[in-house]
């Protein structure tokens, strides 16, 4: 781990001053709930022609199935997976968090933000499923949120609030997976421009997420390059090989003692 964090009890708050995480999961679990109990709200029941039989099977079942109705349930499905997954991508990410400064609660209140657009963003979809400014505007949200949510494990390393026994390849792999979703979201809004129905087949490719991010993280695996040199992986965790004081600085601790 990343020296000034050793924490006995990750999540808790510490004797030193050091806040947990506890309160800011909370938050944040009690705003996804939320966010996704607006998403449902999108999904009216429609409303039979008038004249029709209210007991009518088949005149409900048209209604049903229609266009208009269906692509609001497919946006609602699609919302409800893209939060869920967000959500426990999230949590991976706090797992190795021991602490939060007010500038990662801040982080955390962008990734907030970004969840609470998709009701928004998933109804937009849902009417108008074939304009680009719509496939767009979910697509924007979809690189916000994971955006968002890589940024979190950078902050947390940069001020030192990992957990101890973290290793440098595991925030790679976090990296990893954040980079293969951002391409692949971003090539979707360009594809939008041109055909938004092609576009959101492309976010079938996110499917691919956690092999794409493997991949990267072997590519990126630390032992090469400024990362690799300042975090090298030990059988505690993290190394800290920044340099040292030099040799006779009277900061430098004797040998032995």
């Amino acid at each position: 781990m990343l020296p000034g964090r050793d924490r006995p009890d990750p999540g808790r708050d510490d004797p030193l001053g050091v806040p947990g995480t506890e309160r800011l999961l909370a938050l944040t679990d009690g705003v996804v709930a939320i966010a996704l109990t607006l998403l449902v709200l999108q999904l009216q029941i429609p409303s039979l022609p008038e004249g029709t039989d209210p007991a009518s099977g088949a005149a409900l079942r048209h209604v049903l199935t229609s266009p208009s109705f269906t692509s609001l349930l497919v946006a609602y499905v699609v919302s409800f997976y893209v939060i869920a997954q967000f959500w426990l991508a999230h949590h991976r990410v706090y797992r190795m968090v021991g602490g939060h400064s007010e500038g990662l609660a801040w982080w955390n209140f962008a990734f907030l933000f970004t969840i609470t657009l998709f009701p928004f963003s998933s109804e937009l979809l849902g009417r108008y499923p074939d304009n680009p400014v719509a496939v767009i505007e979910f697509a924007t949200n979809l690189l916000l949120a994971s955006l968002s949510t890589t940024l979190v494990i950078v902050v947390a390393r940069r001020q030192g609030l990992l957990v101890e026994g973290v290793t440098s390849r595991l925030t790679v792999g976090v990296r990893s997976r954040g980079v293969f979703t951002a391409l692949v979201i971003v090539v979707s809004i360009l594809v939008a421009a041109v055909s938004p129905t092609a576009a959101k087949y492309v976010w079938i490719l996110l499917v691919l997420t956690p092999t794409a991010g493997r991949l990267l993280e072997r590519r990126g695996n630390p032992g090469n390059g400024a990362t690799g040199a300042l975090l090298a992986p030990t059988s505690g965790g993290l190394t800290d090989r920044r340099p040292g004081p030099p040799p006779g600085d009277p900061t430098a601790p004797a040998d032995g003692g």
